[in-house]
């Protein structure tokens, strides 16, 4: 009875989120002067304007000796600019009531801005100024390289950070930058020197492939008028080229280590493939048949009914290259047999037996409900358009993505657990000291 009542709910305001995502907006592009992309949206009524600007140049085009470049150079032109210091610059964003802020990810890094609409103009000259005018101040390259290497040091507080830092760095060769997180390594970061985030500054900012993502109410043609004037001089002149790293993936096997938590930890990890493989979104909705809900069947089977997780997931990262597929599970120790042979059950019986019409059908109505009710937000959608663009796939990648979970039939599962959870995985296995 519950859950007929909270599909019917999530029915009702699916409908409502897609008329106030979809209805009555619309979504040009159009190029600046100097080749760069830009998508803008229009979206009525709200007075915000979201900027996305992207590069796909990132962690994952880092060489292994400069692991964590990336992240450092955002962090340092973040801070200040030849013409505002670290205090003006927060002041000058604060006292709009605006953001900006940069994400650095495996295949792609860039800024975001957020603000009233109204604001827009002295945002994005502020935005301009961070990227076209960095410091590159001593002091603070090296704060934020101190403060960057706390952060690795913090992960080691926390069990799920943990396991799957140890989980990446046995999954993937040495030589790929997947093997580590985008803080990069500690060794490494010491070793970093100022010239080094130059460099990095000078091949992200000036390869070609850069994407502009705007939604907003303001007429496309400012915007188009304002992004050419703030980025349209930028020279783009290399094309986006990966350093090659190992094709051999190291042996998958247990790997058990000691650790200082009171609870134990395991991951599973599967070798998966990339964004662009046509397995890829049977894959995407495997993972909330698996994980992701209450109504999930590790939550159900090893939670509900065997009491043995303290939290109980899946993970699949979408990448550009090879990707991994991951159950990961917080538990008592001594249950740590019992989980392994619960984890594996579950695999065996959906590479053995077809998941029900039913069950099918609630898992892609709960995903398509989280979908549409995460990105209502015109920051969640400038992010939207971005990805797709930044990927190869069009700014229409994430009603693409829906479009095809509603096609995964429950033979598609079926076939594609056989063809990727027969493998042997990588185990993770963290178990207390004491």
């Amino acid at each position: 009875m519950k859950n007929k009542l909270f599909y019917l709910i999530l029915t009702v305001v699916l409908l409502c989120c897609q008329s106030i995502i979809f209805g009555g907006s619309k979504v040009e592009t159009f190029n600046l002067k100097n080749g760069i992309k830009v998508v803008y949206k229009q979206v009525e009524g709200r007075n915000l304007t979201a900027l996305k600007f992207c590069s796909p140049v990132s962690v994952a085009y880092e060489n292994t000796d400069k692991a964590g470049v990336t992240t450092l150079l955002y962090s340092v032109m973040n801070q200040s600019t030849k013409k505002r210091d670290v205090n003006t610059l927060a002041t000058d964003i604060e006292n709009l009531g605006s953001s900006i802020g940069f994400d650095v990810e495996y295949d792609f890094s860039g800024f975001n801005l957020e603000c009233m609409s109204k604001y827009f103009d002295k945002t994005l000259e502020i935005l301009t100024d961070i990227i076209t005018n960095p410091a590159f101040d001593e002091q603070e390259f090296e704060k934020q390289k101190i403060l960057q290497i706390e952060s690795i040091k913090n992960r080691a507080d926390n069990i799920t950070q943990t396991a799957y830092d140890k989980m990446i760095n046995e999954f993937f060769p040495q030589d790929n930058p997947y093997s580590y997180t985008s803080y990069g390594k500690i060794e490494t970061l010491q070793k970093i020197t100022k010239q080094d985030i130059i460099d990095t500054y000078n091949k992200i900012f000036t390869t070609k492939g850069i994407v502009i993502t705007v939604v907003s109410d303001i007429d496309v043609s400012k915007i188009k008028s304002k992004l050419n004037k703030s980025f349209g001089s930028l020279k783009l002149t290399q094309e986006a080229i990966q350093p090659s790293v190992t094709n051999v993936l190291p042996l998958r096997d247990e790997k058990v280590y000691p650790a200082k938590f009171n609870q134990a930890f395991i991951i599973y990890a599967y070798d998966v493939p990339n964004i662009y493989n046509k397995d890829f979104y049977t894959l995407k909705l495997i993972a909330s048949v698996l994980g992701s809900r209450m109504t999930s069947r590790l939550f159900i089977e090893l939670r509900e009914k065997l009491g043995l997780a303290y939290e109980v997931n899946t993970r699949f990262p979408t990448r550009k290259n090879g990707s991994y597929f991951s159950i990961y599970i917080g538990l008592d120790k001594k249950n740590i047999q019992l989980t392994k042979d619960g984890i594996e059950k579950i695999m065996e019986n959906l590479c053995t037996t077809p998941v029900p019409e039913q069950e099918l059908k609630d898992t892609k109505q709960y995903v398509k409900g989280v979908y549409l009710l995460a990105n209502q937000p015109v920051e969640r959608q400038a992010y939207n358009l971005m990805f797709g663009e930044i990927f190869g796939l069009g700014y229409q990648f994430n009603d693409l993505f829906i479009e095809e979970l509603e096609k995964v039939t429950s033979a598609d599962i079926l076939k594609v657990a056989n063809k990727y959870f027969k493998q042997n995985p990588l185990k993770i296995i963290l178990r207390p000291e004491k």
